[in-house]
Formats: structure tokens, C-alpha cells, sequence
């Protein structure tokens, strides 16, 4: 499901996708292994929850109960496009 999401949204917002790498290296940090995976490279349905802490922790709105997941990866879009050009325009 969605294989290529990541790699998609790793290209089109590298500014999101480097805050969306900071989330998921914090998470991977907790937990006992020796290596962390490539984020980009991670099975959807394994992404899906730092997909949902970043979106969390960056105050964007993933309502994933009103929406058929057929949708996620769009909405994933515009939410990475919508924090790139917030994080464009501070810096």
C-alpha cells in the first residue's frame, strides 16, 4: 500500500521531509536497535504512525477518521506541501 509515498514526499518537500526525518529519528533513537532504518525505504503501514506524530507534533490536521485511506496519500501530499511553504516563508 502506497510503496512509494515516501519517496514521493522526500523529493517534492525536502524542508518538510527533513522535519518529518527529525520526528522519526527521535522515535527510532527510543528503541533498542543498533541501526535505524531509512525512513523513505519503510513499508507504509510502518510510516504511518511518524507520519502521524509528526502531524502531531507540527500542528497539522490528518483526520484520518473521515477519510478512506485510498485518500491518505493525498491528503499526506497537501499536508507536506502546506508545512513547505509555512517553513518557506520563515526562513
Amino acid at each position: 500500500m502506497h510503496s512509494s509515498l515516501l519517496k514521493e514526499l522526500k523529493s517534492s518537500y525536502p524542508k518538510s521531509w527533513a522535519e518529518f526525518e527529525l520526528v522519526a529519528k527521535s522515535a527510532f533513537d527510543s528503541l533498542p536497535f543498533s541501526s535505524s532504518p531509512a525512513t523513505e525505504d519503510l513499508p507504509f503501514d510502518l510510516a504511518f504512525g511518524l507520519l502521524l506524530k509528526f502531524c502531531k507534533e507540527n500542528e497539522l490536521e490528518f483526520d484520518y477518521n473521515n477519510l478512506d485511506p485510498k485518500q491518505y496519500p493525498n491528503e499526506f501530499h497537501s499536508l507536506f506541501a502546506l508545512f513547505e511553504n509555512t517553513i518557506g516563508h520563515y526562513s
